[in-house]
Order: C-alpha cells, then structure tokens, then sequence
C-alpha cells in the first residue's frame, strides 16, 4: 500500500475491493493537488495488485466533491497544477471496475471522474455541476465527447456551456448513473455491487470493461471479431473451466 500524502483520502481493503474515501467533509471535498497524487498512487497500486479485483470511490460529509480546490490551484507551483490530469488520465486508463458512491454535490471533475467509472450509485439529492465556462475555462476529462454521446447534445450543452446543474432522476434517465437510492442505502448498494463484481472471474471481468470502452471508438465490425475471438480462448481458460465444472457438479448434487 503506497504512503498517502495528503492525510485527506481514506482506504481500506475488503474481500477484494480497494475503499478509497475522499476525507475532507469541511471544504465539501474539494481535491488538492496532494490528494490527487494520493489518488493516482491508489490506483496504480490497485492495479498491480493480483488481490485487488474493483475499486469503489465515496465520500464523506454532504457532498461527493466540489471539484478542484480553487485556492489550492491558484497557489500550485510549475507543474502542480496538472495534478488533476494525472488523476484523469490514471482513471480513464485503469483497467479494472470501478464502482462510485455518490451524495450531495459533485462538482467539475467530481462529475467528470464519473464518466471514467463503471458503475455509479447515486443518492436522491445528487446534483451533477460542470460550470467550466463559468470558470474561464473548458470541459475537461473528455466530458465534452462523452457526455453529447451518452445524453445527446442539448443536454450536455445545458452542463457545459450554460452550467445548468443535473439533478439524480434526470441523471439516471440519461446514464450518467445506473442507479438512485435514499441517502441511507447508499454505501450499502454501492459496497454491495463492488463485492459482488470483485467475486466474478477477475479477467473475464477487466477483457469485458475494456471491450466496452474500446467499443465507443471502434467500428462495429471490429469489435464483434474481437469478442468472438476472446470469447473462444477466455472461454477455454482456466477460469471458465472452473466456473462450468462447479456449475455442473451443483447440477448433478
């Protein structure tokens, strides 16, 4: 487990899954340049780690986070800055299942590590924000392909130039989220489809995710002779062997 810096992210690991919780309730967990280098080495460790099958993300207090702690960004010397593109870049390339816990606010980057994940549980008050216009900026994290993409281009356009904030049931209707729940069944959906996910066959479940992340920029053709061809040897390896053979000694039982 690598030394964390920042004294503000959280983790923990439970039958297979790497907890990693944002710690920083009085600023709404708005992320430091420090938390994000701690965040990046969670992940590089997790994916290193054979004992490490999903990662879920949460967070502690009212929000999920306010995105980039401004302050902290004005104040960042040559390079620092650039802490929350590592982090983008670490968990759009990881390639194990991320699973995310969401409450509250989550705001710029809070809403755009989402479209990353694989799974995001919502609570009822989640409120998606993207204000980079508002910022003097731009949308970031590939949310401006991305989020067009999931939930059509007027939409997107209401988040990322007007700023309009997305509440959870319209977040759901358009697949920002799989799933809303009351505050209080949060961690615990959200802990139970991790573990759920992390019994599964660890390789039949990374070759899948990226299958369905590589499928969003490869023609159709491309990507049915690829599956058909990893179904065929994934499905003479080790894992399925193991996975039919106890399916069919609880048949015969």
């Amino acid at each position: 487990m690598p030394t964390l810096e920042s004294g503000l992210v959280l983790v923990k690991n439970t039958e297979s899954v790497m907890e990693i919780t944002l710690n920083r309730p009085d600023k709404l967990n708005a992320l430091t340049s420090a938390m994000y280098m701690d965040l990046v080495n969670l992940l590089k460790a997790a994916e290193e780690s054979d004992d490490i099958h999903v990662v879920l993300f949460s967070a502690e207090g009212k929000s999920f986070s306010a995105g980039n702690d401004l302050l902290d960004f004005l104040n960042a010397g040559a390079g620092e800055a650039l802490g929350a593109a590592t982090f983008i870049q670490a968990i759009h390339d990881f390639p194990k299942v991320v699973v995310a816990a969401v409450q509250g606010n989550a705001v710029g980057v809070g809403t755009t590590m989402l479209l990353h994940m694989d799974m995001v549980v919502a609570s009822e008050e989640a409120k998606f924000i993207t204000p980079f216009v508002d910022l003097g900026a731009v949308p970031e994290a590939g949310s401006a392909k991305l989020m067009p993409a999931w939930m059509g281009y007027q939409r997107a356009a209401r988040m990322l130039l007007l700023g309009e904030p997305m509440l959870a049931p319209e977040a759901l209707e358009v697949g920002l989220v799989a799933k809303v729940v009351k505050r209080e069944e949060l961690e615990a959906t959200a802990r139970g489809w991790a573990v759920a996910l992390a019994k599964k066959p660890p390789r039949a479940l990374r070759e899948s995710k990226r299958l369905m992340r590589k499928a969003i920029n490869t023609p159709l053709h491309e990507v049915v002779k690829e599956d058909l061809a990893l179904f065929g040897e994934l499905l003479q390896g080790d894992e399925a062997k193991a996975v039919i053979a106890a399916m069919v000694s609880k048949s015969k039982g």
